[in-house]
């Protein structure tokens, strides 16, 4: 979470979607200064700022659940600065690996899993992430697949002038152009499933040539659901301040705040 009292914003970084790229730019330019964890939730903010922040503007990235779980792969299965398995982050230690995340990483690791496999064994219900959670909270929101545009716009709605577009920070080393490479016929139907209520929701579309596509009514029960049990999980779980990794773009922000 980035917060600036010059220009009266609050940044909501959720995960896989600039999050570092964008924290680091409005620390770096617009006066930005890291608040709470990287990927705070506003409700979060609201329990520990005064009330005149609560007028600042708040903006957050939407991206397609579909790029979002094929970077997700990727960065388990590289295991970039040993994030995985370095025991200092992990979540019991007060870090922000969770065991989920180590039993995802351990999974690709002992089977050498393929992006299929690694799908099937881990996505089963309908998708949804922290943006569920943001969303409504937002006066901006920036689509992912429209990151330099919508970026631009929003700055300049919180009145700075002249902006200069996004420089990219931890870019994935994998194309994201061609879906269908990763999501092939294999597990083409339970992708549709899976994110459909999702993608539903905030106005995303599946690949081409996946057709005309048609979500059973169950699955979107079960997102609504799901996502209400979410909420109040969110709401009255007890907040913890975790460790960034030194070596992580946030980390570095947080650093530099301190000195």
């Amino acid at each position: 979470m980035i917060v600036s009292d010059k220009y009266k914003y609050v940044f909501i970084g959720l995960p896989f979607s600039a999050s570092s790229a964008i924290s680091k730019d409005l620390c770096d330019k617009y006066e930005g200064k890291p608040y709470l964890r990287k990927h705070s939730l506003y409700s979060e903010f609201k329990k520990q700022t005064n009330k005149s922040k609560l007028k600042y503007r708040v903006f957050a990235v939407l991206r397609n659940p579909m790029e979002i779980t094929i970077t997700s792969y990727e960065k388990l299965k590289s295991n970039p600065n040993n994030i995985y398995t370095n025991s200092i982050l992990f979540k019991e230690n007060g870090g922000h690996i969770s065991k989920k995340q180590r039993k995802k990483y351990n999974f690709i690791k002992k089977n050498q899993a393929t992006f299929q496999e690694f799908f099937l064994e881990f996505y089963k219900y309908p998708y949804d992430n922290l943006a569920s959670l943001t969303i409504d909270d937002c006066d901006f929101i920036i689509r992912y697949d429209k990151l330099q545009e919508d970026y631009l716009k929003v700055l300049k709605k919180i009145g700075v002038k002249n902006p200069t577009e996004l420089p990219v920070k931890n870019k994935s080393k994998t194309k994201l152009s061609d879906i269908t490479s990763y999501f092939n016929s294999e597990i083409r139907e339970r992708s549709v499933s899976v994110f459909g209520p999702f993608m539903m929701k905030y106005n995303f579309k599946f690949p081409k040539n996946y057709g005309e596509t048609k979500v059973h009514k169950k699955y979107i029960i079960k997102f609504k659901v799901l996502g209400f049990l979410r909420k109040l999980f969110y709401k009255f779980r007890k907040q913890t301040i975790n460790k960034s990794s030194k070596e992580t773009i946030y980390g570095n922000l947080q650093k530099e705040d301190k000195a």
